[in-house]
C-alpha cells in the first residue's frame, strides 16, 4: 500500500461538534488544490490524508480510518466517479454504513451532479473550496445539521489591508498558474465592481436565485487569489440565498463591500510589485 502523508491537527477549531474527532481523505491529483482544501479542514480541527488518484484512494480506504472523503473528479489512472463506485462496493462487501463522499469539482451542472449521485457520491462542493462552504458541508454530513450561516452585527475592520489576502494561498496558485497571475488579477479587479453591482441589484430585487449565482461567482474568483475575507462573506451570501432567505443579506453585502475595497488595495499593491519584479 502506498503511504499517505498525515497532516496533523494544529488549528483553532471553529466547530465544537467536530473538533479533534474527525479524519478525512482528500483525493486530488493537484497538490496545490489539495493543500488549500487541507488547510481549511485543518482550521476546522479535521486531520486528513492526501492521495493523488482513485487507485490510491482505494488502497487508503482499506485501512478504515476515514469519516469523510473529498473526491476530485478528473484524475489520472482512476477518476473520482469510478473510484466512488468501487469504494461503495467495498463498503457493501464489508457491511459498513456509507460514509460521506463529496465531489470536489468545477463542474456542477444538473447532468453532471446526476452522474456523481448515481455513482454513489453524497454531495458536491465547488472548487476552489472556501472554508465557510466547507464548514456547512461538514456539519451537514457529519453532525446532521444543515446549518445556516450567522450574520455579524457589524463589520470587524482590520488594521492593514494586506491582511485581507492569504499570501500563502496566493503563492500556491501563483506557482500553479506560472506567469498568468498578473493577467488574472487585472481581470478580477476589472470585473469585480460590476459583479458587486449585479449582486447589490439582485439583493434589492429580492431575487435569491440571482443573488446565489453572483455570490458563487464572486466567491470562486476570490478564493483563487487568497482573498479569504471576501470569499467567506460571499460564501455566506451564497449559502443564505440558496435557502431563499433574504434577511441579513444587506448587512452581509455591506461587509463584503468593505472587505473587497481593502482586498482591492492589497492586490493592487501586489500587482505593482509583480509587474516590476
Amino acid at each position: 500500500m502506498r503511504d499517505v502523508a498525515l497532516m496533523p491537527e494544529k488549528s483553532q477549531f471553529s466547530t465544537p461538534e467536530i473538533r479533534k474527532t474527525r479524519h478525512a481523505l482528500v483525493v486530488d491529483d493537484m497538490p496545490v488544490m489539495a493543500k488549500i482544501l487541507g488547510r481549511a479542514l485543518d482550521e476546522m480541527g479535521i486531520s486528513f490524508d492526501h492521495v493523488l488518484n482513485g487507485e490510491e484512494a482505494l488502497e487508503a480506504f482499506e485501512a478504515g480510518l476515514y469519516d469523510m472523503v473529498f473526491m476530485d473528479i478528473m484524475m489520472p489512472r482512476m477518476g473520482g466517479v469510478e473510484a466512488t463506485k468501487r469504494l461503495r462496493a467495498l463498503e457493501k462487501k464489508a457491511g459498513k454504513s456509507p460514509m460521506p463522499i463529496i465531489a470536489v469539482t468545477t463542474k456542477m451542472s444538473g447532468p453532471e451532479n446526476t452522474v456523481y449521485m448515481d455513482a454513489g457520491m453524497t454531495d458536491c462542493i465547488k472548487k476552489p473550496v472556501d472554508r465557510v462552504s466547507l464548514e456547512v458541508m461538514v456539519n451537514r454530513h457529519l453532525t446532521g445539521e444543515d446549518a445556516d450561516v450567522e450574520v455579524a452585527s457589524g463589520y470587524e475592520d482590520v488594521a492593514d489591508e494586506m491582511e485581507y489576502v492569504n499570501w500563502d494561498t496566493f503563492r500556491e496558485y501563483g506557482e500553479l498558474l506560472k506567469g498568468g497571475m498578473i493577467g488574472l488579477i487585472e481581470d478580477y479587479l476589472a470585473a469585480a465592481p460590476n459583479l458587486m453591482d449585479e449582486l447589490s441589484d439582485a439583493i434589492a430585487a429580492g431575487d435569491c436565485a440571482r443573488v446565489h449565482m453572483f455570490a458563487s461567482h464572486f466567491k470562486s474568483a476570490s478564493v483563487t487569489f487568497g482573498a479569504e475575507k471576501v470569499a467567506h462573506l460571499a460564501a455566506k451570501i451564497e449559502i443564505r440565498s440558496g435557502k431563499d432567505r433574504l434577511e441579513g443579506l444587506n448587512q452581509l453585502y455591506f461587509d463584503l463591500h468593505i472587505a473587497f475595497e481593502h482586498t482591492k488595495l492589497a492586490l493592487t499593491k501586489k500587482l505593482i510589485i509583480l509587474k516590476n519584479f
